[in-house]
């Protein structure tokens, strides 16, 4: 009977010793757990991750400057991602530009000072009527000046680059802005032709207009002319405001010229064929014009020696360097300024005013002189 005892003793040590066997072994299944390790693919979606020097179950944050553990999963990097440090250091760096972003930037600032630049020389060149020549020497000068300047030394425009600047830059834009302007305001007409020699005929057309209560003048076109007539002067003119699509029946509420009759006559002129499409047109005649024609008309009632003198006196003296010469000494033995003896013209008007004053002030001069070339003859 102790025998069994024993037996069944040992049998059932033996049977506890299998189940802690199992049981030790299902222990050492469940501390086995997966760890997560980095992947290079995280990095496509979150640009600011790489890999931690911690190890490969640690990742790497440009932002905070943390390592994050990752070994149990994809999921701490989103938690990383909702955390109050994170966010606040992925927008304070988010928002500092990158040196490259800079140095484009301070670039392209460069780029459009130079431009400005080249701008500004074409509008000085165009308001001083400067000779485009000028530009083959004005940017070496600037250089030369302003040596720690890098917008001086990246100007490049000479006289080829400036006459293109001028005529398709800022020439198109401001007629462009121009032609808006006339499109949209009331304005006035001044009307000329050209007075030169030259073979070609021009007429020169300027818009008067009131910008901010402010008068201002604009040079509009220049017209090349075949026939002077006051038929033809229409047609250019109206052919100009249609292809620019300018209202100017309704627009122009004035016009100025000088007295011509194919410019100011009451038939048949110009001003007389602006007036049937603008019937309220103002007309202005040229001031000037008008006061050589009254000045012209006076003079018919004077001696016409005083005049002839005055052409004569000039005559003298025009084509001899020796007689101009010896009359210098006359001046300056009279004490009267050395000034050359003017031309009564025939175009310019009122011209005869300034000639006689001129031979007034230098009449002891001339007395002296003549009187000695009469003893001479």
């Amino acid at each position: 009977m102790s025998d069994n005892s024993e037996i069944d003793s040992d049998v059932e040590m033996q049977d506890l010793d299998d189940v802690g066997s199992v049981s030790t072994r299902k222990k050492k299944l469940k501390s086995v757990n997966y760890k997560q390790i980095y992947k290079k693919d995280w990095e496509k979606e979150w640009k600011w991750l790489q890999p931690s020097k911690k190890g490969p179950t640690f990742a790497w944050c440009k932002f905070c400057t943390c390592d994050i553990r990752i070994a149990r999963g994809k999921g701490e990097i989103k938690k990383h991602v909702t955390s109050a440090k994170h966010i606040k250091l992925q927008s304070t760096v988010t928002s500092q530009p990158s040196v490259m972003s800079m140095l484009t930037k301070q670039t392209k600032n460069v780029d459009v000072k130079v431009k400005e630049g080249v701008l500004r020389l074409a509008g000085f060149m165009a308001e001083h009527n400067l000779p485009l020549r000028l530009m083959e020497h004005i940017p070496p000068l600037i250089k030369s000046i302003c040596t720690d300047s890098e917008i001086a030394k990246a100007i490049k425009c000479g006289r080829t680059k400036m006459t293109n600047v001028l005529r398709n830059v800022t020439g198109d834009e401001g007629k462009t802005q121009l032609m808006d302007i006339l499109r949209t305001n009331k304005f006035t007409l001044i009307g000329d032709e050209s007075t030169d020699r030259s073979c070609s005929k021009n007429l020169c057309l300027v818009a008067r207009v009131v910008i901010d209560f402010s008068i201002k003048d604009y040079f509009l076109t220049l017209l090349p002319v075949k026939e002077a007539t006051g038929a033809a002067l229409f047609t250019l003119i109206d052919d100009f405001f249609k292809n620019h699509n300018i209202p100017y029946e309704t627009n122009c509420i004035g016009f100025a010229a000088d007295g011509a009759n194919n410019m100011m006559g009451a038939n048949n002129s110009l001003s007389s064929r602006l007036k049937e499409k603008c019937p309220n047109l103002f007309l202005m005649k040229c001031i000037c014009h008008s006061f050589h024609l009254c000045a012209s008309y006076a003079c018919e009632k004077l001696p016409n020696e005083v005049e002839q003198l005055t052409r004569e006196v000039y005559n003298f003296f025009s084509n001899s360097p020796k007689r101009i010469d010896e009359y210098k000494e006359f001046q300056q033995f009279a004490n009267v300024l050395p000034h050359k003896i003017l031309h009564p013209s025939q175009t310019r008007w009122l011209s005869v005013e300034s000639v006689i004053k001129r031979v007034i002030s230098q009449y002891q001069a001339l007395t002296l002189y003549f009187t000695e070339q009469a003893f001479k003859a």
